[in-house]
């Protein structure tokens, strides 16, 4: 129960800090790096490594077409994106919902611009730590820094930094933990990281 509640405050961080946003639905194809390092804003917040607004964060359209089709057995819904507003700036993201039989997933690509928004909130504050009730390990996905986590009985989660800017989260419900290996595997993580 911790670890869920866990990831539903990972997910209402994603929201904070903005004023506006846009959605849309869109087309979909399928797709190494340093760790974290930090920079703080003219408020004073810490930010992940950049220098927050010093770049343009790339349309959720871009991202959509990062969004992996749906490995064998899956179905893929479509994708969908949005603009946020930060500062005087904006950061971006891109998502999927996939299923089959009981169990669902998700994948969310965010470009944060280096601002101190979204998953990147809550990638600091991460710890390790192994329970009889799951887990939540650091360790490497794509040759970037990644966070699992699992919770019993079949909720899987990964977080993924792709050069201090994007943020790739996964997550299975109701699968396994090759599901969500399958899920990983599938993103395209080198071709996120050319994106300018």
């Amino acid at each position: 129960m911790v670890l869920g509640l866990f990831a539903l405050l990972a997910l209402c961080l994603m929201t904070a800090g903005c004023t506006g946003t846009t959605d849309t639905t869109g087309d979909a194809s399928s797709g190494t790096g340093p760790a974290a390092t930090t920079s703080v804003t003219a408020s004073g917040t810490s930010a992940p490594g950049g220098v927050p607004g010093s770049v343009t964060a790339v349309s959720y359209t871009a991202l959509i077409a990062y969004l992996p089709n749906a490995p064998a057995g899956w179905t893929a819904e479509e994708p969908v994106g949005a603009s946020w507003t930060v500062e005087d700036s904006q950061w971006t993201w891109a998502s999927r919902e996939y299923g089959k039989e009981n169990a669902w997933a998700t994948i969310l690509i965010q470009d944060s611009a280096y601002y101190d928004v979204g998953y990147w909130q809550s990638w600091d504050s991460m710890i390790s730590f192994e329970s009889t009730e799951g887990y939540y390990k650091q360790g490497k996905a794509g040759g970037y820094p990644s966070w699992e986590y699992f919770n019993k009985p079949d909720s899987y989660g990964t977080w993924v930094g792709v050069n201090d800017r994007f943020m790739v989260y996964i997550s299975v419900e109701g699968g396994s933990k090759s599901d969500l290996d399958a899920f990983v595997n599938a993103v395209n993580y080198g071709g996120i990281a050319n994106l300018k």
